[in-house]
């Protein structure tokens, strides 16, 4: 390995520099913050100003980009959600002071929409029924959807208005990915590791086979795909 890194000194420190920046960049993106919506994840933006969240991103199986702006007061919370350059303006109120389940009062463009109770992940009127929201789940196949049904149902605005922001990609992918990686370089530095671990109870002053060998520079070169297959199932499979 020693002499291979000294006759292709130049190709290694590339190979290395890139490998970095790839995996900054991954790291970056697979902590970046926001909310899920549908299958999209809008991603938090810069603020124009302090007491403002901005997330966005864009849809391609409807051709929309979402736009959402929020800002907290006290127990009210104000969403402006745009689809393309449609926006409407919500408002929704939770008071948990009476309730195990909060009350909730939403307005849209300052039309009041309902008033009711939050039971997990459903909305009950004040009489406890179950409240139908206009917002349906539309199967795959029936994108592209109108602009109007790309809207948020009330009980996604409810839920954002409470929740947390989540990260991007999926962190459970990335102990595999960094063990992967740390095998193979460990293993590209010192090639007789592996090989006289497995057999140093029954061998003594042999060397790996050319089988072995061959075996050895091939996971060499199939590890990066398997990594980059982790990349980016990490991003495809949802937390």
């Amino acid at each position: 390995m020693i002499e291979f890194f000294q006759n292709h000194k130049k190709q290694c420190i590339i190979a290395a520099v890139i490998s970095v920046i790839v995996f900054a960049v991954y790291l970056f993106l697979l902590f970046k913050t926001g909310y899920w919506y549908r299958d999209i994840f809008l991603y938090k933006q810069k603020a124009p100003f302090e007491g403002i969240e901005v997330y966005s991103g864009k849809d391609t199986k409807n051709d929309a980009r979402y736009e959402m702006t929020m800002a907290k007061d006290g127990i009210k919370t104000y969403i402006a959600f745009t689809v393309n350059e449609t926006e409407r303006g919500y408002e929704i109120v939770f008071d948990n002071s009476e309730n195990y389940n909060p009350k909730v009062t939403i307005y849209e463009n300052g039309e009041l929409i309902f008033t009711g109770t939050h039971a997990g992940f459903i909305l009950l009127t004040e009489d406890g029924e179950y409240f139908e929201d206009p917002v349906k789940v539309i199967p795959s196949y029936a994108y592209p959807l109108p602009e109007e049904e790309l809207f948020p149902s009330y009980n996604w605005l409810c839920d954002v208005s409470q929740q947390k922001t989540a990260i991007r990609g999926n962190i459970l992918f990335l102990p595999a990915i960094i063990m992967i990686a740390a095998v193979v370089v460990f293993d590209m530095m010192y090639p007789d590791f592996f090989w006289q671990m497995r057999n140093c109870l029954d061998v003594e002053g042999g060397r790996p086979s050319d089988y072995f060998r061959f075996v050895q520079k091939l996971g060499w070169k199939i590890s990066p795909f398997i990594i980059i297959a982790l990349m980016i199932a990490s991003f495809v499979i949802e937390v």
